[in-house]
């Protein structure tokens, strides 16, 4: 009756550790999740009741049966990956059996003392979960949370988890080889007080490394932007410079109009004139959006294409209700346009066609804009993006557009043969 009492407990110990623990680490699954995360707890406790009972008939075989049934729910409780989920579900598990194993050797090492009063069993037990209990409280503390586990690959996670691997299997070999042998329970205790201290260090070392990828990442984001805001300006200084050679141009005409007018030749003049009003109709007017930034950088890179002898062929829609911010906008069309423009300059340079067909529309609700542009080469693409072999923004600038689509959920994709490239942006 005793032992009963005393499993069930150790049953809902593990349970509530182990939901705490991960409750601390991972975060709450998503929106069609939210039922089964509210009955977390009841997973963890069905599953260690479940185990702890077949555990029974086979042994020590039950270990990789705990492992993976961590592993499963962390799964399906909470928003991880796997290499993620591995890596804490393996922490979890390795650190409770070495607390475990810690108070099994000290139970006998006390029995082992002629002067030692006789203790029960179960007084050891639970010793052992509120030690664990108390690990856990000290990681709670700790852990600052809000980490993005983006920083590290599946690889990485998966290189992590050999750690806690390493620990379950050397306190398995421990206690299988040593567990029992006179005068091997200090040195059981100190090796097994050891492995504790590696794996917290371990997820104190993980915490730093998210943390330096945070702020690098914060670094890149405000570089990143200050880089689409000197490309505002260089877009803005473009228009503004073009717009006043253009009326220092302008002002030449009109004045040898009014010569021609004095002189009466009136014919040479209305030529003249046609003409003017032809060349500022089609400099003011060669991209109509109804949003001003928008207007600003399609008109600036049509008219930088065309000074390279590039033709910029249009399919556009009413931006008015675009919802990204100038920078946003900015990085959007002047990193795809820029790379047409230069990979199309290339091509004019050796008295070949070149045409960029830029698409910007709105349509079911989504923001559609897509590039697609005649090559000199076939470009390698790796993970939506097309590094330049030159070692320039080429790279950078794609990457960049694929993190305003991430921001707003939306899809980047690039594709390229040895005839065109093109990328397309869904918001």
């Amino acid at each position: 009756m005793e032992w009963t009492w005393v499993l069930f407990l150790t049953v809902i110990m593990e349970a509530v550790g182990s939901t705490f623990f991960f409750d601390t680490f991972l975060e709450r699954g998503k929106t069609e999740k939210g039922a089964v995360y509210q009955y977390r707890y009841l997973a963890y406790l069905g599953m260690s009741f479940l185990l702890t009972n077949i555990g029974y008939l086979i042994g020590m075989w039950k270990l990789p049966l705990f492992a993976l049934g961590y592993i499963l729910l962390g799964r399906i409780i909470y928003k991880a990956g796997w290499g993620q989920d591995l890596f804490f579900s393996m922490i979890n598990y390795s650190m409770m059996f070495l607390i475990d194993f810690v108070a099994y050797c000290l139970m006998h090492l006390w029995e082992m003392q002629e002067t030692a009063g006789e203790v029960k069993e179960w007084v050891w037990i639970v010793s052992a979960k509120t030690l664990w209990f108390a690990v856990l409280f000290i990681l709670r503390r700790i852990w600052k949370g809000g980490a993005d586990y983006r920083e590290l690959s599946n690889g990485e996670w998966m290189k992590l988890s050999l750690i806690p691997l390493f620990t379950l299997s050397a306190i398995i070999m421990m206690f299988y080889q040593l567990g029992n042998v006179a005068g091997t329970q200090l040195v059981n205790i100190f090796i097994s007080a050891g492995l504790v201290t590696v794996n917290f260090l371990v997820i104190w070392l993980l915490q730093e490394i998210l943390e330096k990828g945070k702020r690098l990442r914060e670094g890149m984001e405000a570089a990143r932007k200050t880089e689409s805001q000197l490309a505002h300006y260089r877009d803005m200084q473009a228009v503004y410079e073009r717009q006043g050679r253009k009326l220092h141009d302008y002002k030449n005409q009109i004045r040898t109009m009014q010569m021609l007018l004095k002189e009466g030749d009136t014919q040479t003049a209305a030529a003249l004139a046609e003409r003017l009003t032809e060349s500022i109709s089609v400099e003011m007017a060669a991209v109509n959006t109804n949003h001003p930034v928008v207007d600003a950088v399609l008109n600036q890179k049509f008219h930088a294409a065309r000074e390279q002898g590039v033709s910029m062929i249009f399919k556009v829609g009413d931006m008015s209700g675009i919802r990204l911010d100038v920078e946003e906008i900015v990085i959007l069309l002047s990193n795809l346009l820029d790379n047409a423009i230069r990979e199309c300059a290339k091509i004019a340079r050796q008295g070949r066609k070149a045409v960029i067909y830029v698409k910007l529309v709105q349509e079911s609700g989504k923001l559609i804009f897509s590039v697609r542009n005649p090559v000199a080469e076939k470009v390698q693409i790796r993970d939506c993006t097309a590094p330049d072999p030159g070692g320039g923004m080429h790279g950078v600038g794609l990457m960049n557009v694929k993190a305003v689509a991430d921001k707003y959920g939306g899809d980047f994709a690039v594709s390229c043969d040895a005839e065109k490239f093109q990328a397309v942006v869904m918001l």
